[in-house]
């Protein structure tokens, strides 16, 4: 890794105004190496080349004038930056006052590193940032020595007490570093039932000696958060389902729930809605949607306005499994309340969910002309290109059952030529295959009037794929082509 090279391409555009300004208020000139350095970074991003640069700067020899020219200009840059974001975040700040207390006690000035030293006490008291706490007592204690009117007995009450909070969040933090450390290493390995409780509770009787962090709200709640990412990024909703049943019910038992953490339940009926969905359990995930939708109301509708869209989604998606026109009923819904509200991902939200709806409703026309309406929105223009090749290729399944076959030839070539770049990309052979097989079924009408063609898409349909590969298809391929081939999309397996 080039560290100079990296910070220059991580900055933005005031950092490098900024630094351009610096560097030129001491000695403006194109000519200074280390601004065409800079300079030259900047621009080539990723086709930066050293030996260019050095020959362009200093001819052919001289390398080691070139590496300290590298070196200068990264620690410029390492002390500009610095200046720039000090009073940007408070842990910064705090630097900057012990940084002057540490100035001025080398200068033998006391009463200036005092000052200094009072001034990083209060701004760590009010962020409560109990480790610098810890190393700004230690000063007031040392410092004492110099200054009479120190009682360095109060700071070292004030540094005991402060030792608990420290050993406190400390030991929170070893027994999350080390559940999410040994829940990731049973993930990768592929244990899919890692008996998530056990593991639990076995890794916080062995971290945690103090009983009081394991029955703490706010311990238990970081453990929520760590937990629940490390299983969706492995897509483990079984154990995601069971984790969050526990915690849930616990945090209701411990009557834990209160205004100032219902988001946190909020947050918490979510997964469960989408741990049940993912698990195929419909009816128990809209018993937990019917649960957020009451709580949307607590506390004067305080986050009724930023859940109300996860409440529709956990109705929409469900719905879309066991009832198509409740489906259909609870994106009209949404669509009202989101009147006047000027949000593109909500309308691309309801075009897309009622294309996928009204395409199983084989009410196909309709559903292409939701599909092109989202050309049009604003969140669909600023998508990422692998994104709309999906979209493009659910179309063309579309156009494909309409039994328009011109139509579907036609359309399918436009999304190769548009979408040429992305699909000769390795992560996207499966819309390539699907492209190049809807022509076909096109032509031959009934799949299984052609034993070429079925076979090839019988191995497509029964070949092992990730759930998080087809999770990102609008219309499952293999959902799609099964019944075709005469397979039941039940016994479809990841």
């Amino acid at each position: 890794m080039d560290i100079l090279n990296t910070i220059v391409r991580v900055m933005n555009k005031e950092e490098v105004r900024n630094f351009k300004l610096w560097l030129n208020s001491t000695n403006a000139s194109d000519e200074r190496k280390d601004v065409q350095l800079f300079d030259y970074i900047r621009k080539s991003e990723e086709r930066y080349d050293e030996n260019y640069i050095f020959r362009k700067l200093y001819g052919a020899d001289d390398k080691n004038s070139f590496y300290r020219l590298k070196h200068r200009l990264q620690e410029d840059l390492g002390c500009h930056l610095t200046l720039l974001h000090f009073d940007k975040q408070e842990t910064n700040n705090l630097f900057l006052y012990l940084s002057l207390y540490n100035i001025f006690i080398s200068r033998n000035q006391p009463q200036l590193a005092l000052y200094y030293l009072k001034k990083a006490e209060k701004r760590a008291s009010l962020t409560e940032n109990f480790e610098m706490l810890d190393i700004i007592y230690a000063n007031f204690v040392r410092l004492a020595a110099d200054l009479p009117e120190i009682n360095p007995e109060t700071y070292i009450e004030k540094r005991r007490q402060n030792a608990v909070k420290l050993n406190q969040i400390r030991e929170t933090d070893q027994v999350l570093a080390a559940v999410t450390y040994r829940l990731k290493l049973s993930q990768n390995y592929g244990k899919r039932d890692v008996g998530l409780l056990k593991l639990l509770d076995n890794t916080i009787k062995e971290f945690a000696n103090d009983d009081s962090i394991k029955r703490s709200k706010s311990f238990q709640t970081r453990v929520f958060r760590a937990v629940s990412q490390v299983l969706i990024q492995n897509h483990n909703f079984t154990e995601l389902e069971k984790y969050m049943l526990s915690t849930y019910n616990r945090f209701v038992e411990e009557h834990w729930f209160d205004k100032t953490n219902h988001e946190t339940k909020l947050q918490m009926l979510v997964y469960i809605i989408n741990a049940l969905f993912k698990n195929r359990k419909f009816r128990e995930s809209l018993d937990y949607a019917e649960t957020l939708g009451e709580e949307l109301s607590a506390f004067n509708n305080m986050l009724y306005d930023k859940y109300l869209f996860f409440y529709y989604n956990a109705l929409i998606i469900n719905y879309a499994q066991i009832d198509i026109n409740r489906g259909l009923k609870a994106l009209d819904e949404l669509e009202k309340e989101m009147k006047g509200k000027k949000n593109a991902y909500y309308e691309f939200f309801i075009y897309l969910n009622k294309a996928n709806l009204l395409f199983f409703q084989r009410k196909t026309n309709e559903a292409i002309r939701n599909l092109i309406k989202l050309n049009m929105n604003d969140y669909y223009k600023k998508a990422d290109k692998s994104f709309k090749l999906k979209i493009a290729v659910a179309e063309c399944i579309m156009h494909c059952e309409s039994g328009d076959p011109e139509t579907t030839v036609k359309r399918v070539e436009q999304v190769k030529k548009e979408f040429k770049e992305v699909l000769d990309a390795e992560d996207f052979k499966r819309e390539v295959f699907v492209l190049n097989l809807i022509p076909k079924l096109c032509a031959v009408g009934d799949l299984q009037s052609n034993a070429k063609l079925l076979i090839g898409v019988k191995k497509f349909v029964s070949a092992s794929v990730k759930p998080s590969v087809e999770d990102g298809e609008i219309l499952r391929y293999r959902s799609w082509l099964a019944p075709k081939a005469g397979i039941p999309v039940e016994t479809l397996g990841g």
